[in-house]
């Protein structure tokens, strides 16, 4: 491995470390200290990676803006955790939160 996809590595880690410890709440646990047992493994995928879990953190925010402002209901966030909560993929997770994107972009523009 050269020395520049090591130094990339090291970052991402300490990056991924750093954020972990700063994490906002969302309506996932991802504190390592807390018993993950009761995570899908869509949970664990946001939990254990850095781009998903802030990803996460990004839609979890909009989602409440939204819910807020009243653009989206309850049932939207459910559907949407339903949906997220049946991934047992990295692929099938990074679709979802995709289509929330597009769903979410929909939703602005009636603001």
């Amino acid at each position: 491995m050269t020395r520049v996809i090591r130094f990339a590595l090291h970052c991402l880690a300490a990056a991924s470390l750093a954020f972990l410890s700063t994490a906002h709440a969302t309506d996932i646990d991802c504190d390592p200290a807390s018993t993950r047992a009761g995570l899908t493994p869509s949970q664990r995928l946001i939990c254990e990676s850095a781009l998903f879990s802030m990803g996460y953190q990004r839609i979890y925010a909009d989602q409440q803006r939204l819910l807020k402002a009243g653009s989206i209901t309850e049932a939207d966030l459910a559907a949407f955790r339903k949906k997220r909560d049946s991934c047992n993929s990295a692929p099938c997770l990074d679709t979802v939160f995709r289509e929330w994107k597009a769903f979410a972009a929909q939703a602005h523009r009636k603001q």
